[in-house]
């Protein structure tokens, strides 16, 4: 009654919605059709199966009766059946076996691969409202509990419906009255089933939420130990990650109890139909009605006709589970994508003239604009600076200009040709780009700058990291080039990091060249050495500097200064710095007793 009473809280139509259902199969219908034959062979070998248990059945009951009538030539005859039927059987079961993991797996495997590119081609605005941790849990989680859908249970929800229906007309021609009764328990299983499916449903949802929460929670911790450490939260995040496995334990063990209450159950309506059947069947041989192999046969086959409809109801039960966790893979591919194609490395980049911000307007969240009828022309081959405020818009302009995110109105244009109508692989390919949160991939120092494009010789890579100041740095290194710098490239300082960065900038060789505060980690020194190759690397390229450091900044050709996503002062240093206005005053906030060279502009990105 408890459990009836769970059930009637559940608001039903989200369970019993068709909508759901067509969007489960619209999603795995091409990878089930995709592998076919392997789904083919898997009815065929149904066919088999459920013709093997009605021999089954009738082997017994006829080797039953030879028996009894000690009809020891028809044993002989029996006995190569009943090896047949059993090699048969053995033969099925293992091809059953490795067909469904063929099956399976494979269709785990694409929808994986097909996930992990649809991640990759989501929009700019898409990718910053998902977390990592979140992201991680569907491949981690969700992809592998969709077994209830493309494996056994597909093919199940054919295959007990059909063992029923034959069992039950080979039970009626062996007694019609004892089959009748047995189909007493029909209706319990069945209503049965359908209830527990839905609290299952229910609690698997909850279990799905949480354990997305959990890899949330881990990832927080994993790239935040310095905060953690340096805030003193390790009490905090211990507690909150300890409540939540206590949820997570407690939805599980609700889960355990419902399964078991559930196949309990079954086995309760399965007994009862084998005890009513044996019983009444005792009687029938006792008057003759039937033989004693008829009732073996009976009673066999009763059990293959009840514990289909109570496993078809846990295959419901099954479909419930996978569909809580497939409905989250499908509502992040639901998610439009940025472009069809996997952007790639193009051997010949994108020529241009120059670069034009023509009346773009553009919001992150479709209610505070960042930029409102914002104009700008950058010429071939010049070096322009951003300097402005925390928030002008500074970072933006570099987003929009590599199509991380697109305006909601205006154009951006590289060689009077908008970046919509450009490919990502030739517009991507086209800008060598330094962030000013520099990001190594685990791995080598060599496989970081190898990234940079396809083809790198040694003798380049070698020559970009010298013009980067960090050759001699990695030399000095057990492993040189082949050392392994850790997660993130936590083994190296800042500066270092932010040095490899420009040296995979410097091995692009892209006309166009994003510098996001690329000297920011550097000391004076470094910094010194390090302005010399960012000016080799400008030469003959368009150049668009997002900088916090005179030395940076001042001999640019144009310097722009941003506020609130307006341009409020454009012009040379030498010129802005005399005029009154916002660029002064940021150069006032200077660390005083310092060259201009190495003093910075209280300006963030």
């Amino acid at each position: 009654m408890r459990f009836i009473r769970a059930a009637k809280k559940i608001d039903l139509k989200p369970y019993m919605s068709t909508k759901e259902m067509k969007r489960t199969y619209h999603l795995l219908k091409p990878y089930i059709l995709k592998h076919k034959k392997a789904y083919i062979s898997l009815f065929l070998l149904m066919v088999i199966d459920i013709s093997l248990i009605l021999a089954f059945a009738w082997f017994i009951g006829q080797l039953t009766d030879a028996a009894v009538h000690r009809d020891f030539d028809r044993l002989k005859g029996l006995l190569f059946i009943g090896v047949g039927l059993t090699a048969t059987s053995i033969t099925t079961n293992f091809m059953d076996t490795y067909l469904e993991t063929i099956a399976v797996n494979a269709v785990k495997k694409d929808l994986n691969l097909d996930l992990y590119q649809h991640i990759l081609l989501l929009p700019g605005n898409h990718v910053s409202n998902l977390h990592s941790g979140e992201l991680l849990s569907h491949f981690t989680n969700e992809i592998h509990n969709v077994d209830g859908i493309v494996g056994r249970g597909l093919i199940n929800l054919i295959r007990y419906p059909v063992i029923s229906i034959a069992s039950f007309i080979y039970l009626v021609q062996i007694s019609w009255k004892l089959s009748l009764l047995s189909l007493l328990v029909v209706p319990v299983a069945i209503i049965g089933g359908a209830v527990f499916g839905l609290l299952l449903r229910n609690n698997s949802r909850l279990i799905h939420k949480l354990i997305s929460s959990i890899n949330k929670s881990l990832n927080d911790t994993f790239h935040g130990f310095v905060v953690i450490r340096s805030f003193t939260l390790e009490k905090l995040f211990f507690t909150k990650y300890d409540r939540m496995n206590q949820d997570l334990y407690s939805l599980e063990l609700k889960d355990a109890k419902l399964r078991g209450w559930f196949y309990a159950g079954g086995e309760a309506v399965g007994a009862t139909a084998y005890l009513v059947s044996f019983i009444v069947g005792a009687y029938f041989v006792s008057g003759n009605v039937i033989t004693i192999g008829a009732l073996l046969s009976f009673i066999t086959l009763v059990g293959r006709m009840v514990n289909p409809l109570t496993g078809l109801a846990g295959q419901w039960a099954s479909y419930q589970r996978a569909l809580s966790a497939i409905e989250r893979i499908i509502n992040l591919l639901d998610k439009p994508r940025d472009s069809k194609e996997l952007p790639s490395f193009a051997p010949t980049p994108l020529l241009h003239n120059r670069i034009q911000f023509h009346d773009i307007t553009f919001s992150y969240d479709g209610q505070k604009n960042v930029f409102e009828h914002f104009h700008l022309q950058i010429p071939k081959g010049q070096v322009v600076a951003f300097v402005g405020p925390s928030g002008a818009g500074k970072s933006t302009l570099f987003n929009l200009l590599q199509g991380f995110y697109r305006c909601q109105s205006g154009s951006i244009r590289i060689d009077d040709t908008s970046v919509e109508d450009i490919t990502l692989s030739e517009l991507r390919n086209s800008i060598a780009y330094v962030p000013q949160e520099t990001f190594l991939f685990s791995g080598t120092i060599r496989d970081n700058l190898m990234l940079a494009r396809p083809g790198i010789s040694e003798a380049e890579m070698i020559n970009a990291s010298r013009s980067a100041n960090i050759h001699e740095f990695i030399t000095a290194l057990p492993k040189g080039y082949d050392t392994e710098i850790g997660e993130r490239g936590v083994k190296l300082s800042g500066g270092q990091r932010q040095r490899i960065s420009i040296a995979r900038a410097i091995l692009k060789d892209a006309p166009i060249l994003l510098l996001d505060e690329a000297t920011s980690a550097l000391d004076s020194e470094t910094e010194f050495l390090v302005k010399d190759a960012l000016d080799q690397l400008m030469k003959n390229r368009t150049t668009l500097i997002i900088a916090h450091r005179i030395s940076t900044i001042q001999h640019a050709d144009v310097i722009v200064v941003l506020d609130q996503g307006k341009i409020v002062q454009m012009g040379k240093h030498h010129e802005l710095i005399h005029e009154k206005g916002l660029y002064s005053e940021l150069n006032k906030t200077r660390v005083p007793n310092q060259s201009s060279a190495a003093n910075p502009l209280a300006v963030n990105a």
